[in-house]
């Protein structure tokens, strides 16, 4: 509700800038689990911090940042496939 109605006093339209999909990458980081949650929070917001930095002083566009997110969650992904289901060669 802060978020929402707290910089501009009142309820507006659009709010959300991305919290969904950031809260899928901190949840699927820290594996459910409440302190590996609070990890996978940090770096993401590092990962935040330094595409904002990058965006100011290397003048890199706003959405590599982004790019990096989706790339962090896909290689997390592709990670958890790999394990699970792993390809053996029988002889």
């Amino acid at each position: 509700m802060f978020e929402a109605a707290g910089p501009l006093g009142q309820l507006s339209p659009v709010i959300s800038p991305g919290y969904g999909f950031a809260a899928i990458i901190v949840a699927f980081i820290g594996r459910l689990r409440p302190i590996g949650v609070v990890f996978g929070g940090l770096l993401l917001s590092l990962l935040y911090l330094g595409g904002e930095a990058a965006q100011m002083t290397l003048n890199v566009p706003a959405a590599l940042s982004r790019c990096f997110q989706g790339l962090l969650l896909f290689c997390l992904l592709a990670a958890d496939v790999l394990v699970d289901y792993r390809i053996r060669i029988r002889a």
